[in-house]
């Protein structure tokens, strides 16, 4: 019956984006490019390999998938990997990754939407990442005999899905998964009442601390940012720069109201999550209130080295938290809070604002400890303070995050393990 309710209300939102199809230039631009990406799939076959389908909702899940098919291409030689996303903010360009043979944008959750993926790939296994559990697509996958699993699974303790009105629809559509492997203890429980006794439930860990550690050990950074650091070294031995990473606007008010009522010899780096030039020009007199500016494209080799130093040049902060004592990660003041692994692995206390159920590390790490969540300007103003001020704090906080990556590594393995050997049942 719950679904009977839940088709409706997908068919209804199909004839508004039918009608918005029309009139919208950005909805009709959306769904054609999602009409074409699932459209080409159908040129490839799998001619007669092991067919695994992995979908992820949006960026961050999409790098479990990764982790978990780079472990899947090691072991299984002989496989077809079809890969889906949900999110937009997944861009077109990352679909020419090779690790997977197909690449698409998932259609909307109506009850055949995905007949004829089934039938053109046959997938034997379908993996689900952290949370993307569409109703008709689990349905969908065993009515066609995909065993089904819900990889690196997170719960929130705040998740609409516990909902009286949704907790229905989510325990029907979780009966067709054959597992549930949630990423940590502390989510585990968050599965209780939800999880139906045939299925099997057992916390196997996230792969994206696999992801997170692989990209810090065997990539490296912008070429220019390494000179900058080569040249600095000396200074960085003896001074640890606090770091400000994918800031927003309300990101950089706030940690002005911190400037205004607190003194201090500390460094920073800040890290704009996007590089508005009028917003950095109104905010720079700002910040030379309190101390020399700089921003790094303009930084020469041999000046001496500002308290705030804003980047401008993108793709560096994961390397550049190792250098760091502590780190302030952005986006839960606004819709989400961005990469808390990345300061983790590197040995950091964290700091962010209120919004991170949509990252069940980031609570686990609240959990042990290791990451301070503030709900209000003043909060933050507080913990921030006490971070700067309090050096053990930060060194124990930091050692906690570090063990906590450490230990969940190898995610990829035991959910490998755990699924082909069931897969194969």
């Amino acid at each position: 019956m719950v679904y009977f309710f839940y088709n409706i209300l997908t068919f209804t939102v199909f004839l508004v984006l039918k009608f918005l199809f029309l009139f919208v230039k950005p909805v009709r631009k959306e769904l054609k490019k999602r009409k074409r990406s699932l459209n080409q799939i159908f040129s490839k076959t799998p001619e007669g390999k092991f067919v695994v389908w992995l979908h992820a909702a949006s960026v961050g899940e999409l790098d479990q998938a990764r982790a978990l098919t780079e472990t899947i291409r090691k072991k299984h030689k002989n496989v077809f990997i079809i890969q889906s996303v949900f999110s937009s903010s997944v861009k077109e360009s990352s679909f020419l990754d090779p690790l997977a043979d197909v690449y698409f944008y998932l259609p909307l959750d109506l009850p055949h939407a995905y007949d004829r993926i089934f039938t053109h790939f046959k997938p034997q296994v379908l993996l689900v990442m952290a949370w993307d559990t569409w109703p008709n697509l689990l349905k969908t996958a065993s009515r066609k005999g995909t065993k089904s699993y819900l990889c690196c699974a997170s719960l929130s303790s705040q998740s609409s899905r516990k909902n009286p009105l949704v907790r229905s629809l989510t325990k029907a559509s979780f009966r067709y998964l054959s597992g549930i492997y949630p990423s940590h203890e502390l989510m585990a429980k968050e599965f209780e009442g939800l999880v139906a006794e045939n299925t099997d439930f057992l916390v196997l860990g996230d792969t994206r601390f696999e992801s997170v550690l692989g990209k810090l050990e065997t990539k490296s950074p912008n070429p220019i940012f390494t000179e900058f650091v080569s040249d600095q070294k000396e200074f960085l031995n003896k001074n640890k720069p606090i770091l400000l990473g994918s800031t927003y606007g309300v990101c950089e008010e706030y940690f002005t109201a911190y400037l205004k009522t607190h003194t201090d010899d500390a460094y920073y780096w800040i890290f704009p999550h996007k590089w508005d030039a009028s917003r950095m020009e109104d905010w720079i007199p700002t910040l030379e209130k309190y101390g020399t500016v700089g921003v790094f494209s303009k930084v020469k080799k041999g000046e001496g080295f500002p308290k705030f130093l804003l980047f401008d040049l993108m793709g560096i902060l994961a390397f550049a938290y190792q250098y760091g004592s502590f780190a302030y990660v952005g986006g839960a003041f606004t819709h989400r809070v961005h990469n808390t692994i990345e300061p983790a692995a590197l040995g950091l206390p964290v700091i962010t604002g209120p919004k991170i159920s949509n990252a069940p590390e980031a609570i686990v790490m609240q959990e042990l400890g290791g990451l301070f969540q503030a709900e209000t300007e003043k909060e933050f103003v507080q913990k921030f303070a006490l971070l700067v001020k309090d050096k053990t704090l930060r060194e124990k906080m930091g050692k906690g995050n570090r063990n906590f990556v450490v230990e969940n590594r190898g995610a990829s393995d035991k959910i490998y393990n755990r699924v082909f050997a069931n897969a194969q049942n």
